[in-house]
């Protein structure tokens, strides 16, 4: 097991800051070009640079501890099968953020062991706040200058679950009108990127159900981070867990719970279960 200690996380701190100003740089300076991946997705210089950079410090940083980043090449299963602990890497979440210049991006590092996130940290790099978690000892942010334990807002008995700004899936809106159905009272809040996991970490957010493609790299932090601050992240088929470095990246359909809803479904609270509509 690789300890996740004080300098482990000053270094990854170091990379995703810089990381962050890489591509400060060029949503300044709005020089990029743009093109499609073979999945239809963009990619920019903004994509490439920081992935140069932060696959480069890793490896230079840790050199025993491969790293899978959603920039750089996919090694074929049976070769990364037997990796025991990896870096999951996406080192501009939110490219159509991006793009599209709202702000809304973020850069995602976590350290997965046995298939389970162990340590994540993200960049929301327009706001300048770094999160960071490992499950099990807590859940911090730097911001303003500062660095401290995060401080979770105080319940409302509103549940305000977040959706993508783009992509929003039928299923997440069947989810949310059960919850409604069961007599909860919900406000949807459209963000982007992994700032949706760190929302859900502050309490900002209760629920985050993500029913629509996803890849290991997208949410690998995040979860670490959730469940850091005491939430939980959970597939919809039967509630098992997310698993990485599998043959594939896509990750099943998901909800994330913030930590007061995380109690409640502890306590028995079978509200925020996914059940499909009967067609």
């Amino acid at each position: 097991m690789m300890i996740i200690n004080e300098k482990t996380i000053a270094d990854v701190q170091c990379i995703i800051a810089r990381a962050g100003e890489i591509i400060g740089e060029y949503y300044r300076s709005q020089e990029f070009t743009t093109e499609l991946k073979a999945d239809l997705s963009p990619l920019t210089d903004a994509d490439r640079a920081s992935n140069r950079y932060i696959v480069s410090e890793l490896k230079r940083l840790f050199p025993l501890v491969p790293v899978i980043s959603e920039e750089s090449g996919l090694p074929d299963y049976p070769s990364r099968s037997g990796w025991e602990r990896l870096w999951m890497v996406d080192p501009l979440d939110g490219t159509q953020e991006f793009i599209h210049r709202n702000g809304r991006f973020c850069v995602n590092i976590a350290l997965i062991e046995g298939g389970r996130p162990v340590f994540g940290m993200i960049n929301v790099v327009t706001d300048g706040e770094i999160y960071w978690g490992v499950p099990g000892r807590g859940c911090f942010v730097r911001e303003n200058g500062r660095t401290g334990a995060l401080q979770p807002r105080a319940w409302t008995g509103k549940l305000r679950v977040a959706v993508s700004r783009f992509h929003v899936m039928e299923e997440e809106l069947q989810y949310i009108d059960r919850l409604q159905e069961r007599g909860h009272e919900v406000e949807i809040v459209p963000l982007g990127a992994s700032s949706k996991y760190c929302m859900v970490a502050r309490g900002e957010i209760d629920l985050l159900p993500k029913f629509g493609r996803c890849s290991e790299w997208d949410v690998a932090a995040g979860q670490a981070i959730v469940e850091a601050s005491g939430g939980a992240i959970a597939c919809v088929e039967a509630g098992k867990a997310v698993e990485y470095n599998k043959p594939s990246m896509l990750v099943s359909p998901f909800v994330a719970f913030g930590k007061r809803v995380h109690e409640m479904i502890l306590d028995g609270n079978t509200d925020f279960r996914w059940v499909p509509r009967v067609k």
